[in-house]
């Protein structure tokens, strides 16, 4: 084959291969672009999802520990009842919360989207539990219950009977249920996770039921 034919075609092989080059290159773009634009858009989802776990994780977490402490409420050091508010969404009892041998009074509260711990130790002679030395912690955030019960308070004989005490009476109170309902971000999805708890007060109950808690 004469010279200048062989040099013509392979100037055409040539810009062929730059044409597949180019061709490859966009195509590799758009999707690129694609790619990067879902990542964009799944980007809120994912840092929600991740931010709703932390949350539910810790709202478990106090949640034990709260059911720890009501299962140990006690009469307080000077004699009050171990009870001193059954409400919806506010409980007020007895109970040794810290390693020191005295008992204190603890307040939890739903106090908008936050759960609060209010802790109260008693102090003077003869002791008093003032509230104005309260020292209160948010211990639980994204809480979207809204009018929804946080407490909800039955006898001695739940479950057998799941009559719930509306009003409350102090006295009748032996089994407390925990219903949180926690959402890192209510305007976009996930949708928000249900923590329940069961406790019964040990130190008041009248019959030999066991503790029946949720997982």
């Amino acid at each position: 084959m004469p010279q200048g034919i062989r040099q013509q075609n392979n100037s055409r092989q040539l810009g062929m291969t730059l044409l597949e080059i180019l061709v490859v290159v966009s195509i590799s773009v758009i999707v690129l672009m694609a790619l990067l634009r879902f990542l964009v858009a799944g980007y809120p989802l994912s840092k929600t999802t991740l931010l709703q776990q932390r949350s539910t994780e810790t709202a478990r977490i106090h949640l034990k520990r709260t059911v720890k402490s009501l299962r140990e409420a006690r009469s307080s050091d000077t004699g009050a009842y171990p009870l001193v508010a059954t409400e919806p969404q506010r409980i007020i009892y007895y109970a040794n919360v810290d390693a020191d041998p005295a008992t204190e009074r603890v307040r939890l509260e739903l106090s908008g989207n936050t759960l609060i711990r209010g802790v109260t130790k008693p102090t003077g002679t003869p002791l008093i539990y003032n509230t104005e030395n309260e020292v209160a912690t948010v211990i639980i955030g994204s809480v979207v219950n809204g009018a929804e019960k946080l407490f909800s308070y039955y006898t001695g004989d739940y479950p057998v009977d799941t009559s719930e005490l509306t009003p409350t009476d102090l006295t009748e109170v032996k089994y407390i249920a925990l219903n949180l309902l926690i959402d890192a971000d209510s305007a976009i999805d996930p949708p928000a996770i249900r923590v329940r708890s069961q406790v019964q007060l040990r130190n008041l109950k009248t019959n030999l039921g066991q503790v029946v808690e949720a997982p």
